[in-house]
């Protein structure tokens, strides 16, 4: 169980997965502060249930399952999509002038997602979790999880791209 060691230390833990979880909620959500209050709402239930933890998996994949889980059940509540905000420095990198207009695009494409789809999205291309993971997280299937993908892709190329309705890699944030 070398994996329960990795949050034995919670304020360790928190310092060193908070960054990925807020971008996670963000990513999710889209509103700055919601994704702030996603996120401390998942670090208090991870808090609360961490005995829970088994410790057969990596720590950042439970912490994911949580924050997607905390970020889907406030968007549910809200019943209406979160307003998007123009601050998009978690996913935009200052030396990256070039892809900047692609990843605006992409931000807005991925707005448009259903939140499940977005979260699948940002599990795999951003988190690099594999399907089984990803299954995991969203309670779900892995055959669920690859047909989410294929039709978020789907949906993706033809908001980047209408007439050739391509998307790369690079693109998505895959690594």
């Amino acid at each position: 169980m070398a994996f329960r060691l990795e949050i034995a230390d919670f304020a360790a833990f928190y310092e060193r997965t908070y960054d990925v979880a807020y971008r996670t909620a963000l990513g999710i959500v889209r509103d700055l502060t919601l994704a702030a209050d996603v996120t401390q709402e998942a670090y208090v239930a991870a808090y609360r249930h961490r005995d829970r933890f088994r410790g057969e998996a990596p720590s950042a994949a439970w912490l994911h399952r949580i924050v997607v889980n905390q970020a889907l059940s406030t968007l549910r509540r809200r019943r209406r999509a979160a307003r998007p905000e123009n601050d998009l420095a978690p996913f935009i990198t200052p030396d990256d002038a070039e892809g900047t207009t692609s990843r605006l695009a992409l931000f807005d494409a991925l707005a448009a997602l259903p939140p499940r789809q977005r979260a699948a999205v940002i599990l795999r291309y951003y988190h690099d979790y594999d399907y089984a993971t990803i299954a995991q997280i969203l309670d779900t299937t892995s055959t669920n999880v690859g047909a989410m993908l294929t039709r978020a892709l789907d949906r993706l190329r033809l908001a980047l791209d209408p007439e050739a309705g391509t998307v790369t890699r690079k693109a998505v944030g895959e690594r």
